[in-house]
């Protein structure tokens, strides 16, 4: 067969958890994605939802009840995509795998003003690979970035340009990370 080849790619293709948005990408290279079809194959039905994006590409969001080991399966025509079906450990409790990531840096204690100060999140152990959300507040409200690093750790970026007291505020799926809120003083 040649021409266009239908492909998907993401985190939710391999792993995810229970009771919390699991997200991949079909790249259905300009093809009519009205002929795709999605399955799931394991110890509960999960929710789905489909986006069509401008560029023909179609993000899917799923929530699967339970934890356990499921199959993906993706069909365009009636015919498995490359690689499906796909394989996926979903994970139990997010609350307990939140409390197995570490975060450090001297920059969650103390900050230097108008400077890159960088914090390391390592989630690798807790199998989280998106997700993280974070909020700073203080005298000033700093420019905040994400960086992925090849270990599989982000790097959480942010530059302040006031002296003060701030307050960090880091997140998984809206539990917070162990220690946080953050104190941190910027001088």
């Amino acid at each position: 067969m040649s021409g266009p080849v239908v492909k998907a790619t993401g985190t939710g293709l391999t792993s995810g958890f229970a009771e919390a948005p699991n997200k991949f990408t079909i790249h259905s290279q300009g093809l009519n994605v009205s002929k795709l079809a999605i399955a799931f194959d394991g110890p509960s039905k999960p929710e789905c939802k489909m986006t069509t994006q401008k560029d023909g590409s179609v993000d899917v969001c799923f929530t699967a009840p339970l934890a356990g080991d499921y199959k993906v399966h993706i069909k365009f025509e009636e015919t498995h995509i490359t690689g499906s079906p796909f394989g996926v450990k979903i994970l139990g409790d997010v609350k307990a795998a939140v409390q197995k990531v570490k975060v450090s840096g001297p920059a969650l204690k103390n900050g230097k003003l108008n400077t890159v100060n960088e914090i390391i999140v390592d989630a690798r152990e807790a199998g989280i690979t998106s997700g993280l959300q974070v909020a700073m507040e203080g005298p000033s409200k700093p420019e905040i970035s994400f960086k992925s690093a090849e270990d599989g750790t982000t790097k959480v970026q942010y530059k302040p340009t006031s002296a003060g007291a701030y307050k960090l505020n880091l997140k998984f799926n809206n539990f917070p990370l162990p220690g946080s809120p953050f104190n941190i003083k910027v001088a």
